[in-house]
């Protein structure tokens, strides 16, 4: 029986019950009497009714009472997961923090430019624009670290500001080395960047693979062979760990291998880098 069924019913039985009363009363004391007898089980219905809707207000109460636990509950759950991902963030920015101060310790030469802005005027090259210019000894043709390796060369600079060129761009090119048993390898390395299968070019977020072409294609060139700047060239110094080999093997021509390079480097995590000036002039404050 539903809700408002009960409800009508209650009335009507109300209803009844004060019509007999009335009559009773006009018609005297036996009458009354007997009304009262007859009227004992509407009594007690209507007694009920009342219970029965505490009850059911009690039931409403509680689910609400809970829906609204739940909601505290789930609100909570996502700050917890909020404040865990701030926690992430700030360790990792304090390790960064401390790699950074460990390099610049290390080689004087060094400076640490925080990154403005990702793509270069047209976002057609994979380039970055730094915090430092040629007040802080910035120059073009200086190398770019980062804590896990080389990322690139100074190509133009203001007072304030400096434009690199990533590793990972097509245009980019560079004498390495590759690590072998038998001895060091000498080839060409080159930023797969944003360039297509068909060659067209277009925006990215995220680098291919570097490639290193012309290596003698009778050595033996492992999967995790460790690749280094050649120093050859004159733009990067020698030594600079630049990745490791993926996958070999000849290429097109039959006549050379080609290696394919994953780089140590996350070029789309970058938030600093660190240039290397030709000598440790002062930085001035900013």
């Amino acid at each position: 029986m539903t809700t408002r069924t009960r409800i009508s019913l209650a009335a009507v039985a109300l209803a009844a019950a004060a019509a007999y009363f009335a009559l009773a009363v006009r018609l005297g004391p036996s009458a009354e009497r007997s009304a009262r007898a007859a009227n004992a089980p509407f009594g007690n219905f209507v007694r009920t009714v009342p219970a029965f809707f505490s009850r059911l207000s009690a039931a409403f109460s509680g689910g609400a009472s809970a829906a609204a636990e739940r909601d505290e509950l789930a609100a909570e759950v996502e700050r917890l997961r909020a404040a865990q991902l701030e926690t992430d963030r700030l360790r990792a920015e304090n390790e960064g923090l401390r790699r950074a101060l460990g390099l610049v310790a290390k080689d004087p030469r060094l400076v640490c430019a925080e990154i403005l802005s990702r793509g270069g005027a047209t976002g057609w090259r994979d380039e970055i624009r730094v915090a430092r210019g040629s007040r802080d000894g910035v120059a073009p043709g200086q190398p770019v670290l980062a804590a896990a390796g080389l990322v690139g060369r100074v190509i133009s600079v203001t007072e304030r500001t400096a434009d690199i060129l990533l590793l990972s761009d097509a245009n980019s090119r560079l004498s390495c080395v590759v690590e072998t048993p038998a001895g060091a390898l000498r080839g060409v390395m080159q930023g797969g960047g944003i360039a297509r299968g068909d060659r067209t070019l277009e925006m990215l977020h995220a680098s291919a693979p570097f490639t290193v072409e012309y290596l003698d294609k009778d050595a033996a060139v492992a999967p995790g062979a460790r690749v280094f700047t050649s120093g050859l060239g004159g733009v990067y110094p020698a030594g600079l760990p630049v990745g490791v080999v993926s996958e070999a093997g000849p290429d097109d021509s039959r006549l050379y291998q080609r290696a394919v390079v994953a780089p140590y480097v996350d070029f789309g995590a970058l938030r600093r880098v660190f240039v290397v000036r030709s000598s440790a002039a002062p930085v001035e404050p900013r």
